[in-house]
């Protein structure tokens, strides 16, 4: 596992370069969410902001994971791919791609942990965040479902108590390719609802998906802030239309920079794979 790079990326070492490239926001400038977004995010446990990465850099970004799944180019050697079974189909395809930013995609970092990022996990945090994490999910045709889960329940109890992801809509998510849902009511605990490595249903469609549930479906640059502790979940994608999706997690930063223990510990219990060896969708846990 010697080929991943460990070090730790900290949103707050940006560095940034004298280089063209288009801007996160209309004007550059940070966005400082309302106290009713607030509110609600306490609430409820996420909010969505529309538009809050412009067409220029959804473009990069889409780019970007077209040259990540690439199996021909050596530009994504460092990423860390995950290849499951399709249930579905038989196949064997990409499911998420996952320690992709810090030097290798220094520029696409700079671009989606901009200034605009970091005021809104400010505000959501009450301090500074600092990059946890990251992955692609790569919903292709065939994909298994995401079982109704709490993200909280994949071991990070381990490194600190409470974490805040930033989803982005790279591609349409719709109903047909299998839209996430999230508990909508705000009726759970913050807190594990079931033991660590734990779905909270077992079912592989959305029947779990009642009237406390609402389905989130997003256009590219569309964002979801959610924190661990929120019930969502997502179907398999039985439609021939795939989406991607890219989720920055953070902690705070009086928590410590965790990242680089995450993965060191992440790759010896379950490393990256390759096409060849695709494991099962059952081998996926939370």
């Amino acid at each position: 596992m010697g080929r991943y790079d460990r070090s730790p990326y900290r949103v707050t070492s940006l560095r940034r370069r004298a280089v063209q490239r288009p801007h996160s926001g209309e004007t550059g400038k940070t966005m400082s969410l309302s106290a009713e977004q607030k509110s609600t995010f306490d609430e409820k446990g996420f909010i969505v902001l529309k538009s809050f990465f412009n067409q220029d850099v959804m473009r990069a970004v889409s780019d970007w994971l077209d040259q990540l799944q690439d199996t021909s180019s050596n530009t994504s050697a460092h990423a860390a791919k995950y290849y499951e079974k399709s249930p579905l189909t038989g196949d064997n395809i990409l499911v998420r791609v996952e320690h992709v930013l810090g030097d290798h995609d220094a520029e696409i970092a700079e671009l989606l942990l901009d200034s605009k990022t970091i005021d809104a996990l400010t505000t959501l945090f009450d301090e500074a965040p600092v990059l946890f994490k990251e992955k692609i999910n790569y919903k292709h045709p065939g994909c298994r479902a995401d079982k109704l889960h709490q993200d909280q329940a994949a071991g990070w109890n381990a490194y600190s108590d409470f974490f805040i992801t930033m989803c982005i809509a790279v591609d349409p998510n719709r109903e047909e390719n299998a839209a996430l849902r999230f508990m909508n009511s705000g009726n759970y605990k913050k807190s594990l609802m079931k033991d660590e490595w734990r779905p909270l249903s077992d079912k592989s469609d959305v029947s779990w998906a009642d009237d406390e549930y609402v389905m989130l479906e997003a256009d590219p640059g569309d964002v979801i802030f959610f924190d661990c502790y929120v019930p969502h979940g997502s179907p398999p994608n039985d439609s021939d239309k795939g989406r991607r999706n890219v989720y920055l997690t953070f902690n705070r930063a009086s928590a410590g920079d965790l990242r680089a223990r995450y993965y060191a510990d992440k790759w010896k219990t379950y490393p990256p794979n390759d096409i060849e060896h695709a494991r099962s969708a059952d081998s996926f846990r939370v």
